[in-house]
């Protein structure tokens, strides 16, 4: 793609989306996005990485964005994204950030505020919100009549990274309106989400007053000792139930939507419903601590 966009990536250590996407758009030209500025913690990561790619270090998480139509934010602690980007709102830049939005609902909001106050634009989705089988799978759902009952299961053992992507998919398919995190079952090793000890298990109702109604179902992470990957949704309904529904992972449609952002600053998501996922995330991990049902603290 001619005049590929320049962005300038937070965060490219070993397991980071930055790392996958800077080598990916410079394999794929078709994306029309390219790391062109690295910053990571561990300057040797970045050096290392940008050498490969043929792109440039900068000194410090500011100065990414030099000569850069965007931002991406993509550090694996989530509770430093406030910090990383609030120079780059205050500057009135277009940003990134990986899932889930923020460390906290509030840091969530705080981003969004100062990108308001700023002239700047906020982004952040799993690629599970950009999928083709949703259009497919709300075909589905309205086989089957009044929807009683979802179950959604999803891969590996690391719950804080794969939460966000059981809501994406439920986002994509049945829709924004979630309402309460009913219980929330999460053995992790040392009381660290992001090693589950074995499957994790949380039960999700949607509001009365969602299109779907009080509807629940179950979100499960096979957790570890399984090679198996893949997000798979089954539904009943009222006068039937679906078979299997596979989610097609990749990130084709994420760039597409990303490259659109970088462009025009409009975000391809309702504020409302990113709100929601980072929500439904801290939600989730709330429950499983305290063992209690707890409400999504919305603007709904």
């Amino acid at each position: 793609m001619s005049n590929p966009l320049r962005i300038g990536i937070i965060g490219c250590a070993e397991y980071t989306h930055g790392r996958m996407w800077a080598r990916q758009w410079h394999q794929e030209a078709q994306h029309g996005l390219v790391a062109a500025r690295l910053w990571d913690a561990d300057v040797r990561v970045a050096t290392a990485l940008a050498e490969e790619i043929s792109a440039e270090v900068a000194a410090t998480p500011q100065a990414v964005a030099d000569n850069c139509d965007g931002v991406v934010i993509a550090t694996l602690q989530p509770a430093d994204y406030l910090g990383l980007a609030t120079p780059h709102l205050a500057a009135g830049r277009r940003v990134f950030l990986n899932r889930p939005l923020a460390g906290s609902l509030a840091d969530a909001r705080s981003l969004f505020a100062l990108a308001d106050t700023h002239g700047a634009a906020v982004y952040s989705a799993s690629a599970l919100l950009h999928t083709h089988a949703a259009s497919r799978i709300r075909a589905t759902l309205a086989e089957i009549g009044t929807l009683r009952y979802f179950s959604l299961v999803g891969p590996t053992d690391t719950a804080d990274w794969y939460l966000p992507h059981l809501y994406a998919c439920l986002a994509s398919t049945l829709g924004p309106g979630l309402a309460r995190v009913v219980h929330a079952d999460l053995p992790c090793h040392a009381g660290d989400p992001h090693r589950l000890a074995g499957p994790a298990t949380v039960i999700v109702e949607y509001a009365t007053d969602s299109p779907l109604g009080a509807v629940r179902g179950t979100l499960t992470l096979i957790g570890p000792g399984s090679d198996w990957y893949g997000f798979t949704l089954k539904l009943y309904g009222s006068s039937g139930a679906s078979a299997e529904l596979d989610f097609d992972v990749g990130y084709a449609l994420l760039f597409d939507a990303m490259r659109c952002f970088f462009l025009d600053g409009a975000a391809p998501l309702p504020r409302a419903l990113m709100l929601e996922q980072v929500a439904a995330h801290y939600a989730t991990l709330q429950a499983a601590t305290s063992g209690q049902a707890v409400t999504l603290e919305t603007s709904r």
